[in-house]
C-alpha cells in the first residue's frame, strides 16, 4: 500500500496524520490521480493543498511505523541469539 492510498483510510485520525490524509483526500475527490502515491508526491503537493512539510513528514512517520520493515531486525535478533 502506498502512502497516498494509506492515507484515504487516514481522515478520522487527529493530529499530523490527519490533516495531511484530508487535505489529500479532498485532492482525490477533485479528480487527482496520484503517479507513484509516494512520500514525495505529496511533499510536492503541500504547499498547494495549504500543508506544513512537517505534517507530511510526521505523517509519513507514521506510516513508517506501520509498513516499513525494521532494517536492523535480524542483527538485533542475532545479537539477542549471542547474549
Amino acid at each position: 500500500m502506498n502512502f497516498a492510498t494509506w492515507l484515504t483510510v487516514q481522515t478520522g485520525r487527529e493530529g499530523a496524520a490527519g490533516r495531511v490524509a484530508l487535505a489529500v483526500a479532498n485532492h482525490l475527490a477533485e479528480g487527482w490521480t496520484p503517479r507513484s502515491g509516494s512520500v514525495d508526491e505529496v511533499r510536492k503537493l503541500a504547499p498547494m493543498l495549504g500543508l506544513d512539510l512537517a505534517d507530511v513528514d510526521a505523517a509519513d512517520a507514521r506510516y513508517r511505523v506501520g509498513h516499513m520493515g525494521n532494517p536492523f531486525r535480524a542483527e538485533e535478533l542475532e545479537m539477542g541469539a549471542v547474549r
